[in-house]
Order: C-alpha cells, then structure tokens, then sequence
C-alpha cells in the first residue's frame, strides 16, 4: 500500500510540473473567492490556484471531513469539482482536489486525493489505478471504463450499462485466471501477450462492449411493438 500510495504521489508531481513546462507563461492564480467558498463548505482551510490557464489545484488542510466514509468524501470532491467547473469562465481540463490530514503536506500516508478530467463540461473521477492489482476487476476500474462513455449513452441506458457491467466484472473473476474464450469482444490470440495491468485494461473495455450491446437489446425489445 506504501509504494502504491508514493506512485500516485509521484504521478501527481509529474502531471503538475508537465502541467507547468508546457505552460510557463501563464503564471499560477490564486482563485481566493472560490477557496473561501469552499472552506465554508468543508470546515478547513482552503486554497485554490489556477495553473496552466486550464487546470485547478485544490488542497483542504485540517478538514474534519478527512476522517469521513470515503464514499462521502468522494462526494464531496465531486461536488467540488462541479463547482470549479461551474466556476470557471474558460474552459478546464483538469481538477486535482487533496484533502490533508493536518496542514498541506507531501506525505501520501496523510492525504487523500482526487483527480478528475473535464469532459463535456462534468467532472470525471480517475481512479486509483493499482498496477500490481490482482482478483476481479475494482469498483474503480468499472466506474471508471463507464465514465468514458461520457453523455454518449442515452440516459434510460446508463442505470442499466453500469449494472451490466458489475455483474460482467464479477463473473468474469480475476483476469489472470480469465479463459478469454469465454467471453466475448476477446481475443485469444493477443490475450496470451498481454500483461497483468494491460490484461485489466482490456477486459474492462470488453464488459463494456457487452454490456451496451444487452441494454441496447433490452431497450429494442421493450420499444417494439
């Protein structure tokens, strides 16, 4: 969990300074209406900087809501995120939300974080890709191959795609062990030269192929006549 928790810290830093080199010229902004809106919202000290002209940095220090279900503060980051959007008069690429234990600090052990992409104007939660994951696809890796479909997806099908994928996920067990006959939208033949990680990546995407092909069936069928 350690070396897992400094990969992602370190992922971070390296999208933040090539964030940076890309953009010199823009310097960073400090968004102090936005940050004190939000600091009301969550109980702790807040700053907000524009960076790059096209991505916020959030970072909530000493907020009680660290400790919280992390489903909550999963939600609550959202909410976050949608209201930078909702703040913003140009156009974002990307929302990096921390919550610090104590004050902001380097340490992985002591922060929770959050990353989202901006697609067609919604935040989209990236998960934490484990590359060392092993057993069934996570609620991450599914939510997240769902999220990509962005408002492509009719809405009367979503509820539906996203159940289909679960339950596909959940069968399908881990993909180490996965026979790729048995399911469909895999090839044998390039499975075997797949690795772990790329294995996850592309069973992920083959339960979504499915999936959107039995809602789709599912909606046909109760449409016709």
């Amino acid at each position: 969990m350690g070396s897992l928790k400094m990969r992602l810290l370190s992922i971070k830093l390296m999208f933040l300074v090539a964030i940076l080199l890309s953009a010199c010229d823009f310097w960073p902004k400090d968004l102090k209406l936005l940050a004190e809106s939000i600091a009301q919202q969550v109980s702790g000290e807040t700053t907000a900087w524009l960076v790059g002209r096209n991505v916020v940095v959030i970072d909530v220090a000493s907020s009680p809501l660290y400790r919280a279900d992390p489903l909550e503060l999963e939600t609550m980051a959202t909410d976050i995120a949608k209201q930078t959007i909702a703040f913003s008069t140009a156009p974002l690429e990307s929302i990096a939300i921390t919550f610090h234990e104590g004050a902001v600090s380097a340490d992985p052990g002591k922060t929770r974080e959050y990353i989202f992409l901006v697609m067609e104007n919604r935040p989209v939660l990236q998960p934490y890709l484990d590359y060392d994951a092993t057993g069934p696809l996570t609620h991450y890796e599914v939510q997240a191959a769902f999220d990509r479909l962005g408002e492509s997806l009719p809405e009367e099908q979503r509820g539906c795609v996203l159940k289909e994928m679960e339950m596909r996920a959940g069968a399908a067990g881990d993909p180490e062990t996965l026979d790729p006959m048995s399911l469909e939208f895999l090839s044998a033949e390039s499975w075997d030269d797949l690795g772990a990680f790329n294995r996850r990546i592309i069973l992920a995407q083959a339960i979504t192929a499915r999936a959107l092909f039995v809602c789709a069936s599912k909606r046909k069928a109760e449409v016709t006549p």
